[in-house]
């Protein structure tokens, strides 16, 4: 019997999940942290990706029967490769300019290259990628208190 794509990565993520709730039992914590705190934002995560594996193994066993499609059609690989590299860029780029420099141009290139044949105006994709981009910053800052990177050219 062969297994349909669906049901092994809904394996490979329930697998993920054991490893990951495993490896969270060795995490010391100070004593003194209000409970349930940030421990247990792994155990919300690894039950995402448990219900989300389960559901995947569920579909591969209804749908066994279907033919799949190819993985990547047609100039697939390239496109992902492109995409890979501009998400290196982006981080080497937020290292030297920091967070709010480099966020909203890294939005905006990710919009046009994800718009397929989709025809996108230049003054919403600047806008959405000011929103994303402020409210990325406040929920990073103001909600979980942790201090995005600068950039080095800024400190």
């Amino acid at each position: 019997m062969k297994l349909r794509r669906d049901t092994i990565t809904g394996i490979a993520g329930l697998a993920g999940c054991a490893f990951f709730l495993v490896s969270s039992q060795m995490i010391k914590q100070p004593a003194k942290l209000l409970e349930p705190g940030p421990r247990l934002l792994p155990y919300v995560a690894i039950l995402l990706v448990a219900m989300s594996s389960i559901a995947l193994i569920i579909k591969g066993v209804k749908e066994r029967a279907v033919e799949e499609k190819p993985y990547f059609p047609k100039g697939g690989v390239k496109k992902i490769t492109k995409s890979f590299l501009m998400l290196v860029i982006y981080a080497i780029a937020m290292n030297w300019l920091g967070f709010l420099i480099t966020t909203p141009f890294a939005t905006l290139a990710f919009i046009y290259d994800l718009k397929g044949s989709s025809k996108v105006r230049l003054v919403s994709a600047v806008v959405i990628s000011v929103l994303v981009t402020a409210a990325l910053y406040a929920l990073f800052v103001i909600g979980f208190q942790i201090k995005l990177p600068a950039g080095i050219l800024f400190e």
